[in-house]
């Protein structure tokens, strides 16, 4: 039977200096009590800061690929930092919304422009996400099928919304219950937490309270929960959604499971 002792923070995160929310999805357990694998399988925040430690880290964890869900703007103004040597192949598969780029919140702020910070925007926008995007899941998860590409790590800018859609289908192909991933999805906020104080002093800077900033900034559990609802009501079960709207089989899901389930 699989370890189910529930992973901490602790024992997924890895000490980069340059990403605060690197970790291992490897741990969370499905509900048939079978492990999600080790060290195959990573979301993080961008990895424009890395340091020369950093990317040797990375290179010591044999990392294959970087799969960077960002605009093509958010990408272009802080592109991620890997070894000059090619030996991790990086990939654009850029979501970007049609009503909201995160690189433009910043600009958005300064021009007096917050009725997005809410909660219902946000609701709606990983509503989108799961609509719009679903060729770019797909994608991910065709990729962690073949052991040559693993491990791979997929990222977005604050490794929350994005990439925590990204996480959130992964884990429920994987059979992971919702309350689990749930709880993976807070953890973005203890990692972030250091990260996102000056955030807050330059939303605070254009006369945006802390609990009005903390929409964006944090990793509120209801646009998850309310996206859970949303695939069920539109698609039906996660194997539907992903057959119909990320173009992969069934075939390659029950390969999901024997890559990445022990």
């Amino acid at each position: 039977m699989a370890d189910t002792t529930p992973t901490t923070l602790g024992n997924r995160r890895l000490p980069l200096s340059g990403a605060a929310n690197f970790r291992d999805l490897g741990g969370n357990v499905s509900t048939d009590l079978r492990c999600v694998r080790r060290g195959l399988v990573f979301r993080s925040d961008h990895l424009s800061r890395l340091s020369t430690n950093d990317q040797q880290m990375l290179q010591r964890l044999r990392l294959k690929i970087v799969c960077d869900l960002r605009s093509v703007r958010e990408q272009q103004r802080a592109p991620d930092l890997l070894p000059h040597d090619g030996s991790i192949r990086l990939l654009s598969l850029p979501v970007q919304d049609k009503i909201f780029d995160p690189a433009t919140a910043i600009d958005r702020l300064k021009a007096g422009d917050d009725a997005w910070l809410s909660m219902d925007f946000l609701v709606g926008l990983y509503q989108r996400y799961l609509d719009d995007f679903g060729p770019v899941w797909g994608n991910v998860l065709s990729l962690v099928v073949s052991s040559h590409n693993l491990p791979l790590v997929f990222h977005c800018t604050g490794g929350k919304d994005r990439t925590g859609i990204c996480a959130a289908l992964l884990l429920m192909a994987l059979g992971v219950g919702e309350e689990a991933i749930l709880s993976d999805h807070a953890l973005s906020d203890a990692c972030n937490a250091e990260r996102l104080q000056p955030i807050y002093a330059k939303f605070a800077s254009f006369g945006i309270a802390p609990e009005k900033a903390a929409y964006y900034l944090q990793a509120p559990i209801e646009p998850l929960v309310a996206m859970f609802d949303h695939l069920e009501k539109s698609y039906g079960t996660i194997e539907d959604y992903l057959t119909n709207k990320a173009n992969l089989d069934r075939s390659t899901l029950r390969q999901l499971q024997a890559v990445l389930l022990l």
